[in-house]
């Protein structure tokens, strides 16, 4: 995938588009039709994108099997916890992630509790 394939893809995950993105951080339209037609922004802003991305900036290189399936929620619920999930930076992904695994181990013992108790 092209680095313009990449940033759109990331801006739409973000709910935002790549012409929104670039106005929001003052710069001009003219920078959005270089990046569609191929031009690569100055590594300076590759990094102000991807701090503001809450990505890498090498996820603007990122290969089509380097990209997981499109996940599909289920509900409003799992639509709102991917929504959290993809705005976090990678810390707080993984402290996320740490919270998810916490309630699940507690969760199964509080199953096994249960599934003991009846035996």
């Amino acid at each position: 995938m092209t680095f313009a394939e990449n940033i759109n893809r990331i801006c739409k995950a973000r709910g935002v588009t790549l012409t929104a993105f670039i106005k929001s951080l003052g710069m001009s339209t003219s920078k959005v039709t270089a990046i569609n037609n191929g031009s690569l922004p100055k590594e300076t802003e590759m990094v102000l994108f991807a701090e503001k991305l809450n990505c890498s900036v090498m996820d603007f290189f990122a290969d089509a099997e380097d990209l997981s399936p499109e996940v599909q929620p289920k509900d409003e619920d799992e639509q709102d916890i991917l929504r959290v999930y993809r705005s976090l930076s990678r810390r707080a992904k993984h402290e996320f992630m740490s919270m998810v695994y916490d309630f699940e181990n507690r969760e199964e013992l509080e199953g096994d509790k249960d599934n003991t108790a009846a035996v």
